[in-house]
């Protein structure tokens, strides 16, 4: 009888090593099948950071571009709201304001796209705002067209300023375009990144935005 229960024992021990690693290989199997999952359904061909691909460069759009850990994502609005130029510094400067509704951003999906809203909490501000120098108090150069810009940008309630390299182009039907880009970190909008699928996915603290305007 006493041999018979250190069999069973024995028998018990072997047993549950192989159960262990097959739990073990089952979660690892699931944790990388969610991986490849949240691939496949956020993937999108976004464009290389600061490439507008395909777009009209005489259209006025914002593209804001940004990564994953496991994938790259943009989101695009072709509906700008613009301003003619006001003088409403302290230093009388001119100055074309820019308001860009949130929610006329469009997406690779709905559920990124739902995300996208609720980063930018698009119910309680639904307008990101740029205001940059008007074209008559700028100075660029005359080869290139290009100049830095001092512009002021809104995003979920949150001010920040920034020198943005520009560049002005002519279009014979939409006149003269403002054409710029820059990185922003989100965390300087006081906005944490997202994280999805119990932290599997990271939304990265930098993103991208390039914009084209019709300058006045």
């Amino acid at each position: 009888m006493i041999l018979r229960k250190k069999i069973v024992r024995q028998d018990a021990g072997q047993s549950s090593t192989p159960d262990k690693m097959q739990k073990r290989l089952t979660f690892s199997s699931r944790y990388y099948f969610l991986l490849l999952l949240c691939a496949l359904f956020f993937q999108t061909p976004a464009r290389d950071k600061g490439k507008s691909g395909k777009l009209d460069e005489c259209q006025n759009y914002v593209l804001i571009q940004g990564s994953s850990n496991i994938n790259r994502f943009e989101f695009i609005n072709l509906n700008p709201n613009l301003s003619d130029p006001q003088n409403n510094s302290p230093q009388n400067k001119l100055s074309q304001n820019i308001r860009i509704p949130v929610r006329d951003f469009s997406g690779p999906n709905k559920l990124m796209l739902n995300d996208f809203y609720k980063m930018l909490n698009a119910d309680q501000f639904p307008f990101i705002k740029i205001k940059v120098e008007a074209y008559n108090a700028a100075e660029f150069d005359e080869e290139s067209g290009s100049t830095l810009l001092d512009t002021r940008i809104t995003i979920a309630g949150k001010t920040r300023d920034y020198i943005i390299p520009c560049e002005v182009i002519y279009c014979e039907h939409a006149g003269t375009i403002l054409k710029g880009n820059l990185e922003v970190e989100l965390s300087a909008f006081d906005i944490d990144p997202p994280k999805k699928i119990l932290g599997t996915v990271k939304v990265d603290n930098e993103v991208f935005i390039t914009f084209a305007f019709s300058y006045l």
